[in-house]
């Protein structure tokens, strides 16, 4: 015989409609592992990250029907940007599951044949709102909450909602939850929620630490067995290989809102694992306080005697001057390419746009300030730079800068490796040269579509920024017959195929 409270919370879930299940019986039901996951977590805040189609608001609600009929007097909250979508999806659900589980309730406000607050035997109450106008229910005190679709709301909301979470007779249980299919990895979700398991924050409340749980489940399309083939198939055909890896897959990503910038780029042709090898290293920058970027290249020549080029790593800063980002990267260069440093410092460059390098009302440009010798002992570290040496240029026009990335990943070699490859640790810079970094959306008559530039968005663009940089600085310069000595450190060309892996010298 089953366990009883197993059972009666298997009874919640829709029967199974796969066509010949092994489990087959009359009315049989599944849990899905990660609807399993949620109903078993014992965190305060809990977030369900899936694809499409993944169950999520499902295990969402049956959650809050199980706190609600557990504890007599407790007091939840269902929330969506919109009436309309609540009522479509996540009111329509509850009130599925509530169908099912037998309870008696009274259902009250009615408007358009929904009902926005539901009444139960035992006292407690679930309210149905739309988040457009937050003032309108965040009087009350919560025993539990669940944001849908949280990717459309601001910050600010979880904030004031939290402050809401204090019901007493629920506080040994109280539950603050959120579905969302997966939002940008510059989301506040993906800031409070930064990757799947436990975490626990510890928060000083006049000296005394205390602690806040979180759980974030991944949830994926292709793990909910009752989605058709053709249903996922429909998702592939209208989205790229990235969209479809956050939609489908989970993963925080980017939503892409134009055409991107580099169509050519395909994720199994052009990310890999390349190796970091004893030759110069570029370090190429882009300077701001609100997102500063850099990313570290190689070059070499196969055995075709084709100029290669990899991008090894990426540092994406956030509100940083251009000291404290300086001192992560070079952290970061003495962590990853310290074999680089060892056979020679000189076998590390530096390069960036002109505009670093200007001087203003505030002072000199950080490729100034970074290129002044180190602070003496005793002195402020910020009065003194990092001794780099800076290969700069001004970039009047960023189109001939694009055209030569785009021919870089369009061209195919002889010995079978592309012309360039991004270490897959670079993964904020992949996602933007996979469509992160895009042009606007057609717009007829708006002036940046008729000049049809890249969208500055202060995230992507920085990165993609510096791939453009090295391009025009080293990559172009370098890459015809001329100075092919200058990488091989000779003029000759290699007796045996693959010499050039063993002469490879600085440039």
């Amino acid at each position: 015989m089953g366990n009883p409270q197993l059972m009666k919370t298997l009874a919640l879930f829709p029967p199974c409609t796969i066509e010949n299940c092994k489990d087959k019986t009359p009315l049989h039901r599944h849990i899905l592992p990660l609807q399993q996951e949620f109903l078993d977590s014992s965190e305060r805040f809990v977030a369900l990250i899936g694809g499409y189609g993944s169950g999520k608001s499902l295990a969402a609600v049956i959650m809050g029907h199980l706190l609600s009929i557990s504890i007599p007097g407790n007091m939840g909250i269902i929330m969506r940007r919109t009436l309309p979508k609540l009522h479509d999806s996540t009111e329509r659900i509850f009130l599925e599951v509530l169908e099912r589980s037998g309870e008696q309730f009274i259902a009250r406000e009615m408007r358009d044949g929904w009902p926005h607050r539901i009444i139960y035997e035992n006292g407690s109450e679930i309210a149905f709102r739309e988040t457009k106008d937050p003032g309108r229910f965040l009087g009350p005190e919560y025993g539990w909450y669940l944001i849908d679709e949280a990717q459309e709301e601001p910050q600010d909301l979880i904030r004031k909602l939290n402050g809401r979470l204090r019901l007493p007779r629920a506080d040994k249980y109280l539950k603050g939850m959120i579905c969302t299919n997966p939002p940008p990895d510059k989301h506040w979700i993906a800031k409070m929620w930064p990757k799947p398991g436990h975490e626990t924050k510890v928060i000083k409340v006049r000296g005394k630490e205390i602690k806040l749980t979180y759980r974030m489940i991944r949830s994926s399309t292709y793990d909910n067995p009752f989605l058709s083939s053709e249903y996922i198939a429909g998702i592939l055909e209208g989205n790229t290989e990235a969209e479809a890896r956050r939609i489908l897959d989970g993963h925080y990503g980017f939503q892409q809102e134009g055409d991107p910038v580099y169509p050519m780029f395909n994720l199994l042709k052009h990310v890999g694992d390349p190796e970091t090898r004893i030759m110069t290293t570029y370090r190429v920058w882009d300077f701001g306080f609100r997102r500063p970027a850099c990313t570290w290249h190689q070059m070499f020549r196969c055995k075709e005697r084709t100029l290669h080029w990899v991008v090894l790593q990426e540092r994406l800063g956030e509100d940083q001057e251009a000291h404290d980002f300086a001192t992560d990267v070079t952290n970061i260069t003495k962590g990853d390419f310290a074999h680089v440093l060892r056979a020679g410092r000189n076998l590390v460059l530096d390069g960036g746009d002109a505009a670093g390098a200007q001087r203003s009302d505030r002072g000199p440009g950080p490729i100034i300030r970074l290129s002044r010798p180190v602070a003496p002992k005793g002195k402020d570290p910020a009065e003194g730079g990092f001794g780099l040496h800076f290969k700069y240029k001004k970039f009047k026009d960023i189109d001939p800068g694009l055209d030569e990335v785009r021919k870089c990943l369009g061209r195919k070699c002889k010995c079978g490796w592309p012309i360039l490859m991004f270490h897959r640790r670079c993964r904020t810079t992949i996602e933007g040269m996979a469509g992160g970094y895009h042009y606007p959306k057609e717009r007829p008559g708006a002036q940046d579509v008729l000049n049809k530039k890249p969208v500055k968005d202060g995230y992507y663009d920085n990165l993609s920024d510096t791939i453009r940089y090295f391009c025009m600085l080293f990559y172009k310069p370098l890459s015809n017959e001329f100075n092919q000595g200058i990488i091989l450190g000779s003029d000759q060309t290699p007796k045996n195929a693959w010499d050039w892996m063993d002469r490879v010298t600085p440039v």
